[in-house]
């Protein structure tokens, strides 16, 4: 009896302690910096930003890039997207792209930044292009002490410039931009429950007027495919987790953890990098269902899709 009586005393005290160990980390998440609030709640959005440049060339000259190149409908589509989607009420533009890893989550703090042209072989005014953005550094440090109160790491570049995933579909969506557009990179162990967890932690970043995008592509195999279905059934399972309205949000989140060992998205993704933004997409969304704003089918089978997260 005695010892029934020590046990249930330890028991009750180890309880204590978690509940105060519990209370603490509650504590300290709510006392994490935010920036000023927004008066209307930001969507998130996932692009596929095409192949390079190829917004900005004719499928005439190059036939490979039909489907992505400048009359196609899907740079129609993004030189709309804004008007139909009224994107007009946010502060900054924050963007996960597929073309930016580091070690260490990395935050953009360049106040000006400059066009990167991280790709190769295409015609030489690709190099040309420019775009009038400019970057967010004061906001950007508020994020990444935010991002460090919530448990993860997170440096600060102040050279880096827009890469591709940026430049190229946003000179289409806001030729002209009236806010700061900075990025944020990928985690370089490509570790899904990593970049869930960034998404998470940027949810609130919504409610104070920043606009998340993740820009990566619905497909990325740039080798040919031994099944001729492998964008179809990538299709298939992205759509189902984006918009089948039985499964539960801890159910969406469950499914994306382990997806990198889905045969599928191995298929459509050999190396996942240009799926991961739309993790962070639909982790800082709370994993509520989207819509699916464009879709194409290129060659190869390669998909082109957008999405956006209103709720």
């Amino acid at each position: 009896m005695r010892f029934a009586v020590i046990l249930t005393c330890r028991v009750l005290s180890i309880g204590f302690v978690s509940l105060a160990v519990a209370q603490h980390i509650i504590a300290s998440s709510s006392s994490c910096p935010r920036t000023a609030m927004s008066s209307q709640k930001q969507p998130v959005l996932f692009l596929s930003h095409g192949g390079g440049p190829s917004f900005f060339l004719s499928a005439s000259d190059s036939p490979f890039l039909s489907g992505m190149d400048k009359d196609s409908d899907a740079a129609r589509y993004l030189r709309e997207l804004a008007q139909k989607e009224k994107l007009n009420s946010h502060k900054a533009v924050l963007v996960v792209s597929a073309h930016w890893e580091e070690s260490d989550v990395t935050i953009q703090t360049t106040k000006k930044p400059d066009l990167y042209f991280d790709y190769y072989g295409f015609p030489p005014e690709t190099y040309k292009l420019t775009w009038p953005a400019v970057g967010a550094p004061d906001l950007a440090k508020k994020i990444q002490n935010l991002l460090e109160c919530k448990g993860i790491k997170c440096k600060t570049n102040s050279e880096r410039g827009y890469d591709h995933g940026v430049f190229v579909p946003f000179k289409l969506i806001f030729p002209d931009p009236k806010v700061p557009v900075f990025q944020l990179s990928l985690d370089s162990s490509l570790d899904p429950e990593v970049h869930l967890r960034l998404g998470e932690a940027l949810q609130e970043l919504r409610e104070e007027g920043i606009l998340i995008v993740g820009s990566g592509f619905t497909t990325h195999r740039m080798r040919p495919s031994s099944d001729p279905d492998y964008g179809k059934k990538m299709q298939e399972w992205l759509h189902n987790v984006l918009t089948n309205p039985q499964l539960t949000p801890s159910e969406r989140r469950k499914i994306l953890v382990t997806c990198d060992h889905l045969p599928a998205v191995q298929e459509a993704h050999p190396r996942t990098e240009h799926l991961l933004p739309f993790l962070v997409t639909m982790a800082a969304a709370e994993y509520n269902s989207g819509r699916i704003l464009f879709s194409a089918s290129l060659h190869s089978g390669w998909v082109l899709e957008h999405y956006i997260f209103d709720s």
